[in-house]
C-alpha cells in the first residue's frame, strides 16, 4: 500500500503522482486541506484533526503532511502504507534549507522515522515562469520520469534514508543524477514592513531567489536540466 501526500493540498501535481503510484500498488491520497508550505515536520497537538473524503481513494486532513503520515499509521482509518510518496511540489525543494523547512519533505522525515520508505518529489519552476501555472504541461513526460525514478529507488529501501527528487522544468531526455552536495540556502529572506489602517506596523516574510552554486543539486537541476536525486540520511556519523 502506498500513501501519497504533499504540502500543497490535492493539486494537479498530487493527482499525477497518485495516478503513477497506483501503477505500482494499491494507493490512496491524504492531503492537507489547506496550503502547508514550509511547515517542515510539524504535527498538530493543540486542536482536533478532521478528515474529509474528496473522491475515491482521496481524503483531506485538517493538518500537516506529517499529520497525514501519522494518521495513516495510527488512526486505524487506513491501511498502514509500506511506502510514502510526497509531492509533486510546485517549485523545487533543492538546498539544505528546503530539506529542513519543506512540508513535502517533512512527510518523508516523519515516514522514515516511523520506518516507512519514502520519496519526496518536486518540480523546478524558473523565476520567469513562477506563478504562471505551466509546470504540469508535460504530463506524459512527468509520468515517465516518476516511473523510472520509483522503479530505481524502491529497490534500494535503506533504513534511515529517504530520497529527495527534483524534476527539471522542461523534460527533454534528462539524465537521472544522484547528488550528495545540496546548495546551502535556496532563498534570501525578505521582510517587508507595512502599516495597517490604524497606523500600527505589521511585517510580511517572503523570499527572493539566491544565485545558483555550481556543483550543487540546484545547479544540476536548473542549469544542466537533469533529474536530481539526493539521499537524505537520518543517521549521524562522527568524522
Amino acid at each position: 500500500m502506498i500513501l501519497v501526500t504533499d504540502d500543497d493540498g490535492y493539486t494537479e501535481g498530487a493527482k499525477i503522482l497518485l495516478e503513477v503510484a497506483k501503477e505500482f500498488s494499491n494507493s490512496y491520497g491524504l492531503f492537507p486541506e489547506k496550503q502547508k508550505s514550509a511547515v517542515s515536520v510539524a504535527i498538530t497537538l493543540h486542536k482536533a484533526l478532521r478528515i474529509r473524503k474528496v473522491e475515491n481513494d482521496v481524503w483531506t486532513i485538517s493538518g500537516t503532511p506529517a499529520d497525514a503520515v501519522l494518521f495513516s499509521v495510527y488512526s486505524k482509518e487506513f491501511i498502514t502504507p509500506g511506502l510514502v510518496l510526497s509531492g509533486i511540489n510546485a517549485g523545487d525543494n533543492c538546498a539544505m534549507s528546503s530539506f529542513l523547512s519543506s512540508g513535502t519533505i517533512g512527510a518523508c522525515w516523519k515516514a522514515t522515522l516511523e520506518g516507512i520508505p519514502s520519496i519526496a518529489f518536486s518540480k523546478y519552476i524558473s523565476p520567469e515562469n513562477w506563478g504562471k501555472g505551466k509546470q504540469w504541461k508535460q504530463k506524459k513526460e512527468i509520468k515517465d520520469v516518476l516511473r523510472k525514478v520509483i522503479k530505481k529507488l524502491i529497490k534500494k529501501k535503506k533504513k534511515n534514508v529517504f530520497y529527495n527528487v527534483s524534476i527539471p522544468e522542461i523534460i527533454d531526455k534528462p539524465k537521472i543524477v544522484f547528488i550528495k552536495k545540496p546548495q546551502r540556502l535556496r532563498f534570501k529572506a525578505v521582510i517587508t514592513k507595512r502599516m495597517d489602517p490604524n497606523g500600527i506596523p505589521y511585517y510580511w516574510l517572503s523570499g527572493d531567489f539566491r544565485e545558483i552554486e555550481k556543483g550543487t543539486d540546484l545547479h544540476e537541476l536548473a542549469v544542466k536540466k537533469n533529474v536530481v536525486i539526493t539521499p537524505v540520511h537520518l543517521s549521524f556519523k562522527e568524522r
